[in-house]
């Protein structure tokens, strides 16, 4: 029988211990800006975890206060090395840049990085008593798509290794689990490039994609960047009674601004000097200025954008529109803040193409024809891949409603999402 065939059958049988644990982490709800001890409490189930089956654990402090700390967690050759490796450049941080991935380095390591991270989108409470509920090929519960279905995954693609005797002599696998994903990794971005820089390839945790995420596979072999920004106006107010015509309105300002950057919205439009398509979109997801009911036109004002850029060279090229945004009213000052929160993933880099390559001859072993994707929505596969080091996304679990209550996973495809990572974990970790 095929290792993969193996893996498949191994998940299978496994599968009601996947559902058992998964279940743990469900029922510890742990939002990403709630209470501090409730994603102490889920990030300490995840770390016992580990530990019982023989990884190394370290807690790594947040680079941003206001959020809890993440969870690294490593087997096999030399497990801690990655741990001590990063708080060796986090000494240094601030005086040198972050690295970047090379072939002399990341691609000569046995490392393989897998992302994930323990916080939700889901306020503590909302999905009420129901937090963890089967019903027919479904699995609900807060979080359980987003994503500890995925990072219960690895724990299982390790157990398996273990009781199959397929760990590569040599090899070491890295598992970082994040506490601030949701808010945009603020506090952890920093370390994915720092481990990936160092790592052979990174997986990336998160669902996979599809209809609903219904399709079995799926998967997310590229990312649009994505820039957050704010625009503070600076006017005049004037008495909206005795003559508003005098105002310098920072409100009107900002008005003809939002309907400028939601029309520089655009998809698929061909760039010239690349022969590529193109996609660039802009919401405005915020405006304020002023006091209803108050008799004043007002001066100020600040309007927030969501940026969404399909390849770097764009990023890098609207960013500098938005960092010197020219007022239509000369009398008016515009200060911009933000800039690029996460740089694109890039899925025609040679190494993510190799990946891809190799996700389709996995899933034609195990007869599911895989269909990577590139989507709007940005993960820490960005930060990953932003290094050089390749990078698939979308390896975790199918389901749907994510974010929303019922969010859920398909059952009848747990066993086939985890025997296929596996197998794809092995063929990084077996090539030179």
């Amino acid at each position: 029988m095929k290792r993969s065939k193996r893996l498949f059958q191994y998940m299978q049988d496994h599968q009601q211990e996947f559902l058992e644990v998964l279940e743990g982490a469900v029922r510890r709800e742990s939002p990403t800006e709630g209470d501090p001890n409730d994603l102490i409490a889920c990030r300490d189930y995840f770390a016992g975890l580990f530990r019982e089956i023989g990884f190394h654990v370290t807690t790594v402090k947040s680079l941003d206060p206001r959020f809890a700390d993440h969870l690294l967690v490593e087997y096999g050759a030399g497990a801690g090395r990655a741990a001590e490796e990063l708080a060796q450049w986090l000494k240094t941080r601030g005086r040198f840049p972050v690295p970047q991935w090379e072939p002399s380095v990341g691609g000569a390591s046995r490392q393989l990085l897998f992302g994930g991270h323990y916080d939700t989108v889901h306020e503590k409470g909302v999905f009420g008593d129901s937090l963890w509920n089967i019903e027919g090929d479904h699995a609900i519960g807060p979080g359980i798509l987003d994503m500890k279905s995925g990072d219960v995954q690895v724990y299982l693609i390790a157990k398996a290794f273990q009781d199959l005797g397929l760990m590569p002599e040599g090899a070491r696998l890295a598992f970082l689990l994040t506490s601030d994903e949701e808010a945009g990794s603020y506090g952890s971005s920093a370390l994915y490039q720092a481990l990936a820089a160092r790592s052979k390839a990174a997986f990336i945790m998160e669902s996979s994609v599809g209809v609903e995420g219904d399709y079995i596979g799926g998967l997310k072999c590229g990312r649009f960047g994505r820039g957050n920004y704010t625009f503070r106006a600076h006017g005049t107010p004037y008495h909206s009674g005795l003559n508003p015509t005098l105002a310098e309105s920072g409100l009107i300002e900002l008005a003809r601004q939002a309907v400028r950057l939601e029309n520089m919205t655009y998809f698929d439009k061909m760039n010239p000097q690349t022969s590529e398509p193109e996609t660039l979109t802009i919401g405005c997801t915020c405006l304020q200025s002023g006091n209803a009911g108050w008799p004043t036109v007002p001066g100020d004002g600040t309007l927030t954008i969501d940026a969404r850029y399909s390849n770097a060279a764009m990023a890098e090229r609207y960013d500098q529109l938005f960092q010197n945004l020219d007022a239509f009213n000369p009398k008016v000052h515009i200060t911009t803040e933000g800039g690029i929160e996460k740089p694109p993933f890039d899925k025609d880099l040679p190494g993510n193409r190799a990946l891809q390559v190799l996700a389709k001859e996995v899933g034609g072993e195990l007869g599911i024809e895989m269909h990577p994707s590139v989507v709007r929505g940005g993960s820490d596969g960005n930060f990953t891949a932003s290094t050089g080091c390749p990078t698939l996304d979308g390896m975790g679990t199918t389901g749907g409603h994510v974010h929303q209550l019922g969010e859920y996973i398909n059952l009848s495809h747990l066993a086939f999402r985890s025997a296929f990572t596996a197998e794809m974990a092995l063929r990084v970790l077996e090539s030179n």
